[in-house]
């Protein structure tokens, strides 16, 4: 069975969240935060029922008779007698042994040797003054459950091309946007019961800007003029981040728009009857996808594994493309041709390099090629250097090539052969953002695919700047 990415598996999951619309792309984002240190005046439980503590410490005082307990707290003799059973039974009481010679005397209760050092930790249980440590969510204006290890600089975030939501005010978080009991119910949640956090005295906020990556969910109809966003934080749909980002002014405000799909490149007739077509992909995917997650699927064991070198014809869907191009970079054994109209450095990241330099130290012959009329604006020049210096350290093995103008959207490896409207390598961090549903179609066919590399290589060769 194949591994799916994560935006595949959050397709399966949430692409009916928005009925009527269709769930178009899924962009990385940044969701604001500040990472807080507040001065907070706090208490941990003891781990001791208060009527127990109130019990001891009366008894270590010397108020030794149920009946005097009872008149001190205000309560029902039969509550302080049921106290009193239960620290018998835990050891912390006893009763107290009459003089010698003195049978008359009334028993009074008396403290164990335990139950004193249980009354002496009682008392000196008091408010202490601690650092905790807080993340704050700037576009809900609330502290958060997030874990400060996920959050990454903004300018890492920036640079790898995610979308920054907005925060629902500038300038820093104050004293007054974080109380001690907000703190105390994040504590609850985070599982830890046995403190209380009775004030906070201070807050110190990091200089640093930072950001908790965040899936962003673009929908749309059927004419690409209503579009709404979805926000997945930690796995699940955040309704409460939606509403807010839906009165910071929404798609609109993050300068998203949805255009209608592009169309896909025609195949030769007799490989468009064979075609599998998208509906019938997309519900076999939807299937194994779904049990990967563990859900439930309408059949009843996991679907056959398809095996690798069985020939096929069918189409292939927006989320399914990037997974087939990393497919390309780990697993191609004798050849991979790319050829994309640009190139963007959200995509040429180290690991792309790495694994690409991975399979020309394992013979493979890799051929890119891009460009895009003259005044090519869209193509990161940085992207441009990775690339040239690779192909220089393997002068027999890559060759990396500048061309007139394309439009070709073109993948090879080994036996495969994808012709697509997707964008290979500038499908991420596009400052236009500008959406549409893309559509391909793969042939895994020895022949076809032999065919298509030479035509592609004489392209090449032809369109060569």
């Amino acid at each position: 069975m194949p591994t799916f990415s994560p935006n595949s598996l959050l397709a399966v999951r949430f692409h009916n969240a928005r009925p009527g619309l269709d769930l178009v792309t899924i962009v990385d984002a940044g969701l604001p935060v500040a990472q807080i240190t507040a001065e907070v005046l706090a208490q941990d439980s003891k781990g001791l029922p208060l009527m127990d503590e109130f019990v001891l410490r009366l008894v270590d005082h010397q108020v030794t008779r149920g009946h005097s307990i009872a008149g001190m707290l205000g309560l029902p003799e039969r509550m302080v007698d049921q106290t009193v059973a239960a620290l018998f039974s835990s050891d912390d009481l006893r009763w107290s042994r009459p003089s010698s010679g003195d049978d008359s005397a009334v028993r009074g209760l008396q403290l164990t040797d335990k139950g004193r050092i249980t009354a002496r930790e009682a008392a000196q249980n008091v408010p202490v003054r601690v650092n905790q440590p807080l993340v704050y969510d700037q576009m809900l204006w609330k502290i958060a459950p997030y874990n400060r290890n996920t959050t990454i600089p903004r300018g890492q975030a920036e640079q790898a091309g995610m979308i920054m939501l907005p925060a629902a005010r500038s300038g820093p978080v104050e004293d007054s946007d974080i109380t001690a009991a907000a703190i105390t119910a994040l504590l609850r949640d985070n599982g830890t019961t046995d403190r209380e956090v009775l004030q906070v005295k201070s807050i110190q906020q990091s200089p640093s800007r930072r950001v908790l990556p965040v899936k962003l969910l673009v929908y749309a109809d059927t004419d690409r003029t209503d579009v709404q966003l979805g926000v997945v934080v930690d796995g699940e749909l955040s309704h409460p981040h939606e509403l807010a980002l839906i009165g910071l002014g929404g798609a609109k405000a993050l300068g998203i728009t949805v255009e209608p799909p592009a169309e896909r490149p025609v195949l030769d007739s007799e490989l468009e009857k064979a075609r599998v077509p998208l509906a019938e992909v997309t519900q076999h995917r939807a299937e194994q996808a779904a049990f990967q997650l563990g859900a439930q699927t309408p059949t009843p064991k996991a679907p056959a594994e398809p095996q690798p070198q069985t020939d096929e014809i069918r189409a292939i869907g927006v989320f399914e493309h990037p997974e087939i191009l990393e497919d390309a970079l780990t697993h191609a054994r004798r050849r991979l041709l790319l050829i994309s109209p640009w190139i963007k450095k959200t995509i040429i990241t180290t690991e792309f390099i790495s694994r690409l330099e991975a399979r020309l130290t394992r013979g493979v012959k890799v051929d890119i090629a891009y460009g895009y009329e003259d005044n090519d604006r869209k193509t990161d020049p940085d992207a441009v250097r990775r690339l040239t210096n690779l192909a220089a350290r393997y002068p027999d093995k890559f060759t990396f090539t500048r061309l007139k103008s394309t439009h070709a959207k073109v993948l090879v490896y080994d036996n495969v052969w994808v012709t697509t409207s997707f964008n290979w390598l500038s499908f991420a961090g596009d400052p236009d953002r500008t959406y549409r549903m893309e559509e391909g179609s793969l042939i895994r066919n020895r022949a076809v695919a032999d065919t298509q590399y030479d035509r592609y290589l004489q392209l090449i060769d032809e369109q060569r700047r």
